[in-house]
């Protein structure tokens, strides 16, 4: 029986090539094999993202966070679906679980305040100005 390392490498190998549901198969071989083997899932989830699939590599991602919290790739990168996905809220809080495991983590603490950004644009009213502007280019 081939080695997790050769499923990686073929699979990583596949998605380059945009091979996704080839490299997506191999991933869930290896899944098979030990259903609680985090890399495996944080591998699918990278697959599911490149993809498009980004609620299934959500899922996976967090699946691999499940197996080992102290995963601090897929729990940044489970807070990069979440952005993608518009939940803010819920990146912040994984963001911040990922810099609980490794508060250096300056790429986590970048995403980090971009989730909180959008967050703040997403949930601040329109100023005055801008719903004038708004109304104005409307009636052009």
């Amino acid at each position: 029986m081939p080695e997790a390392r050769t499923f990686f490498n073929d699979a990583i190998e596949l998605a380059e090539q945009g091979r996704y549901e080839e490299a997506l198969d191999l991933v869930n071989k290896e899944i098979k094999i030990d259903s609680n083997n985090a890399n495996a899932w944080y591998n699918r989830g990278i697959i599911l993202y490149k993809d498009g699939k980004y609620q299934d590599a959500l899922n996976s991602f967090g699946q691999a966070a499940d197996i080992d919290p102290a995963f601090t790739d897929a729990l940044y990168n489970k807070g990069i679906t979440l952005m993608k996905l518009g939940k803010y809220n819920q990146a912040i809080r994984t963001f911040d679980a990922a810099l609980k495991q490794n508060p250096g983590d300056l790429r986590v603490r970048t995403a980090g305040k971009q989730a909180l950004a959008a967050l703040l644009v997403k949930i601040t009213p329109a100023s005055p100005a801008t719903d004038i502007q708004t109304r104005l280019v409307k009636e052009k």
